[in-house]
């Protein structure tokens, strides 16, 4: 099979963490690369995956970088020991798709920094390759000048132990992207809530001034019962809705957003197509970065200043 840009060449590849998404990990890496191992400290997840595939499975993954030959990994684990494991792919000139938040100290990931010329270490922020986002970029002018972005991205926790707050496992998606569009916020305000747990915060929003003077609102909680995933953007000329989910795009549009203007609803026609595969397919293949570890420390940064200055 040919990956998307065309090449015929295959590269070796590898997963670390077979949970819920390192297993969707697998079946992308398996259908654009040459899968060849999954590694898990529970053997038996790992095991499960690598007898759906026919790799190979470990516990440890040293063993894997010594007895196998990759050229690129996957590290979908815990984010708090990201920086460590990651640091050892480095080592041994192996390139890196680290899943967001890609850890919990800012420190600990900066000192992957100084490797960047020798490896590539790409951001797993995966609403980028959302191909919503594009057609939302091609159509901005639409709405005339930007006035307000506003993120919505809540639903239940989620069924694992990872130690960390919504903020770093929702939150940061709706800043990676509103920084996309409008650049890094000058200034922010946070306010988080923690009704079921004392030290991981469940819900949180926060407030963003951007240089162009756009105002950024983002919610994200885990208490909502429903998925909901939607960024709406306010323009002097009218609005523009996206669904991550459903890949929906819309647009409220008026000549001008006056009390008595009429206002008609367009929605786009499109082609779904699946984030992951997009952003895998760029990791291993696309000529540059997409995401490079410096350009994505600073959605971590703004997460984590977020919690401590709420």
């Amino acid at each position: 099979m040919k990956n998307l840009e065309g090449s015929n060449i295959k590269k070796n590849t590898a997963v670390v963490g077979a949970g819920w998404f390192g297993s969707a990990h697998c079946r992308v890496f398996d259908s654009l690369s040459n899968l060849v191992a999954v590694c898990d400290t529970d053997i038996n997840k790992a095991k499960s995956i690598a007898e759906k595939y026919g790799i190979n499975y470990y516990k440890d993954h040293r063993k894997m970088i010594k007895n196998e030959k990759i050229d690129s990994v996957s590290i979908v684990i815990p984010p708090r020991f990201m920086p460590s494991i990651a640091t050892d792919f480095i080592e041994a000139d192996i390139d890196i798709l680290l899943e967001k938040p890609m850890g919990t100290n800012l420190q600990e990931v900066e000192k992957l920094l100084p490797y960047e010329d020798n490896v590539r270490i790409m951001c797993g922020f995966i609403e980028l390759f959302n191909p919503v986002i594009e057609r939302l970029k091609n159509n901005l002018k639409k709405i005339g000048n930007p006035i307000m972005v506003s993120s919505r991205r809540i639903g239940r926790h989620p069924h694992r132990k990872w130690e960390l707050g919504v903020l770093l496992d929702l939150g940061i998606h709706s800043i990676y992207v509103q920084s996309h569009l409008f650049g890094d916020p000058i200034k922010t305000k946070s306010m988080l809530s923690f009704s079921s747990n004392d030290k991981y915060e469940d819900a949180a929003f926060i407030l963003l001034r951007y240089k162009n003077g756009v105002n950024g609102l983002i919610e994200t909680n885990w208490l909502t019962p429903a998925k909901y995933r939607k960024l709406i953007i306010y323009g002097e000329e009218g609005s523009m809705e996206i669904d991550y989910i459903t890949q929906e795009i819309s647009f409220i549009k008026g000549e001008k957003l006056e009390e008595d203007t009429k206002v008609v609803e367009i929605r786009q026609p499109y082609t779904f197509s699946e984030p992951l595969m997009r952003e895998i397919n760029a990791f291993l293949y696309a000529k540059k970065n997409p995401m490079p570890l410096s350009e994505g420390l600073k959605s971590l940064k703004i997460a984590l200043d977020a919690h401590k200055n709420s």
